[in-house]
């Protein structure tokens, strides 16, 4: 972890009041939080509620305490992540982002990120996924599992959509290495204890 600048993410969860979450989004995106890099700032499209704002900052050393100074805000969810891997450059792309999270047992945090990273150098190259980055949640699970997030990146639900490996190949693609990345996503799989993903759209 010594090239990275960024070692702690710190995710809120705001549920706003209801048709106010696009402005109060643009105004954290104005605004920004003191003494960290704004992530990304997300609405939700998939698997959240529509009155949820989520934003995600990068701090070189401990978080500060969430302060958002907003009367339409009804509620803040925060954690803290360690970063693993990536998550140095903010979400500035217009596309969609994914949220994926992991629960695995605490001693296979190490195999899913060396697994992920491996997979990503041919899945970057075959498909328009691109990974923002991958962090362990400083909390365990009730049952004493690991929750890890990886932010992903992608133009469209098109490309997503082709960027399963799981799926025939996608008419037109040549992804000449899925058996490469497929292969490793499937082993990542079969250490996994339960996976969820969100789709969202970045404030830009």
């Amino acid at each position: 972890m010594s090239d990275l600048k960024y070692r702690v993410l710190r995710l809120d969860e705001l549920t706003i009041q209801r048709n106010h979450n696009e402005d109060v989004a643009r105004k954290l995106r104005t605004d920004g939080v003191a003494d960290s890099q704004t992530l990304g700032i997300w609405l939700p499209m998939m698997g959240v509620s529509v009155n949820v704002v989520t934003i995600a900052t990068n701090w070189t050393g401990e978080p500060a305490a969430p302060a958002f100074n907003d009367d339409r805000i009804v509620s803040v969810r925060t954690r803290l992540f360690d970063t693993l891997t990536r998550g140095q450059e903010p979400c500035t792309r217009d596309g969609i982002y994914t949220h994926r999270w992991f629960t695995v047992t605490p001693d296979n945090v190490g195999p899913l990120t060396q697994n992920s990273i491996e997979a990503w150098k041919s899945s970057e190259v075959d498909t328009e996924m691109r990974v923002a980055g991958f962090w362990r949640c400083r909390e365990l699970n009730a049952d004493g599992s690991a929750l890890v997030l990886m932010i992903v990146y992608y133009p469209d639900l098109a490309a997503w959509d082709a960027s399963r490996y799981w799926k025939p190949k996608p008419a037109g693609q040549e992804q000449p290495n899925r058996n490469v990345w497929g292969g490793l996503f499937a082993q990542r799989r079969d250490i996994l204890l339960d996976s969820l993903v969100t789709v969202h759209r970045p404030i830009l």
